[in-house]
């Protein structure tokens, strides 16, 4: 509908506010970034010492599949706790994971620094 036969409806109470609202500003659907198919992680941990960061090291050494990190995060939301907070939908998450190729993640903390790229 064009702008101005929806606010002449609206002006003439044909329509609900909402209604105009939603018919001049219609949702455009995004299409989904590229397909991810890997995880690179790289956690180092200050305070723990060179063997512990070296263990670390070795254990992400190689690229974890996609198919395993959105296994352990719906292991997490069957175990966890995760539906208690409002604000953490894991189904989202996945998805996001699912097409976020490129996505480099940096989270720096006062007992570790994690560094996720998505491949």
């Amino acid at each position: 509908m064009k702008y101005d036969k929806v606010l002449s409806k609206l002006e003439n109470q044909e329509l609900t506010p909402e209604l105009a609202y939603k018919e001049l500003y219609k949702e455009k659907r995004q299409k989904p970034g590229k397909r991810a198919t890997f995880v690179k992680l790289n956690i180092k941990v200050p305070e723990e010492g060179k063997g512990i960061n070296t263990f670390l090291r070795i254990l992400f050494a190689l690229p974890i599949p996609l198919v395993f990190a959105r296994w352990g995060l719906r292991l997490g939301k069957r175990f966890g706790n995760l539906e208690e907070q409002e604000d953490f939908d894991i189904d989202e998450i996945l998805y996001m994971l699912k097409y976020s190729k490129g996505t480099k993640i940096s989270v720096d903390a006062k007992d570790a620094q994690v560094n996720i790229k998505i491949i």
